[in-house]
């Protein structure tokens, strides 16, 4: 946020003495009355829409329930992957305990805005999958579906995890990381895995793995580098064989991944799902994944409707969310903040007439009693409450 009012300096650097330009402080109070604009701003109530649902925590026991929504009939075209403009921020709703009883009477409210939805998208996690079948039974028609990214993720933790060579191999890696990343040969590191859903972020830490057999493979064709990488990964020739089975897999999965993050779900994808996999060379195919994903198209499918396409993708709310954490930055250490009204802002048109709409029918005093509703103290408030020295005797002790 202190970088605007920094550039409006140098925008307005010639301006007259009179000439008041906003404070960082501002900056974010004008993202907060957006955000909060666009979590009560009126939506057409129709029968297309599709919601995708996701939980993001940081510190401390509040989680926040998100909900973005966007109509059927305006998709991006088959090819294209969700943006974050195709999208409207249709609730954010802050917990400290989630249950699918919870979740169902949170969609309840959403439906307050948009009429019952046509879908309902998710990772599946527990809460959200029980709180959609819940909500779902209340009201026919909808068609609740597994986000692919994640189904494709458990494919792999399927066959990767019972797989002996695999653990022993990722163990090798950090062995050799933790030896190598404050020497000369930092440049040979391994990309990192993900401590959390390190499944669906496989393909960097395999495609590194090949490069680096192949400068094993160049020998003293290869020089210094080749010396060098023998002498820190030399063991990798003992897994040259898993990591081609690994990369076939993987090469597999995310083929089905991007089918269906540009294409969605319709009647008759399992069909052009499986022209797309067949075009993969042998290295990049396998076959019992490819018949994995087959399944999950035929059963997807058949919530179809004749003529209709569903998304079958949430990666856009966890890009929305890494947008979010990028821009609390440090704010994240205090748990969830009030910068998480700012979510309503990062999706979606903004065109100035929405904006003036905005900002003229929310001011700061909205927002203000938004937080008092609906935040608990944070952590770093409730940090500073105990180790403060003038502690007020008269509270009860915890």
């Amino acid at each position: 946020m202190r970088a605007v009012p920094r550039v409006l300096c140098i925008m307005f650097r010639e301006a007259g003495p009179a000439t008041s330009l906003p404070e960082a402080s501002s900056v974010r109070w004008w993202l907060q009355r957006l955000g909060l604009f666009a979590l009560r701003e009126p939506l057409d109530e129709a029968e297309d829409w599709a919601w995708i649902i996701d939980h993001s925590i940081q510190l401390g026991d509040t989680k926040v329930c998100v909900v973005l929504g966007l109509r059927l009939s305006q998709l991006p075209l088959p090819g294209q992957a969700l943006r974050h403009e195709d999208m409207r921020t249709l609730a954010v709703l802050p917990v400290q305990s989630s249950t699918g009883e919870i979740v169902a009477e949170q969609l309840e409210e959403v439906a307050a805005r948009t009429g019952i939805p046509r879908q309902i998208v998710s990772d599946r996690g527990s809460d959200v999958k029980k709180g959609g079948e819940l909500f779902a039974a209340r009201h026919a028609g909808i068609a609740l579906l597994a986000d692919a990214a994640h189904h494709g993720a458990c494919l792999l933790k399927r066959r990767l995890k019972p797989d002996s060579h695999w653990s022993a191999f990722v163990a090798r890696l950090g062995q050799t990381k933790a030896s190598i990343q404050q020497t000369s040969d930092a440049h040979l590191l391994a990309p990192s895995l993900r401590p959390k859903a390190r499944y669906m972020n496989l393909g960097p830490l395999l495609k590194w793995s090949r490069r680096v057999l192949e400068l094993l493979d160049r020998g003293t064709e290869g020089g210094v580098a080749s010396a060098r990488a023998e002498a820190r990964y030399g063991w990798l020739r003992e897994y040259r064989v898993s990591l081609e089975q690994w990369s076939r897999c993987e090469a597999t999965v995310r083929c089905g991944v991007v089918f269906f993050r540009t294409r969605g779900v319709y009647v008759g994808c399992a069909e052009e799902l499986a022209t797309e996999l067949s075009l993969l060379s042998a290295k990049d195919y396998d076959a019992d994944l490819a018949q994995e994903w087959l399944a999950y198209a035929r059963t997807s499918s058949a919530s179809a409707r004749p003529g209709e396409r569903l998304v079958a993708s949430t990666e856009v709310i966890e890009s929305v969310f890494g947008k979010w954490k990028s821009l609390e930055r440090q704010a994240s250490r205090s748990g969830i903040t009030s910068y998480v009204l700012s979510l309503g802002a990062l999706v979606g048109s903004w065109p100035l007439s929405r904006i003036k709409t905005a900002l003229e029918a929310t001011p700061v005093k909205h927002v203000v009693a938004w937080i008092e509703e609906n935040l608990p103290t944070t952590v770093q408030s409730q940090r500073r409450l105990a180790f403060s020295t003038s502690v007020n005797k008269t509270q009860p002790n915890d």
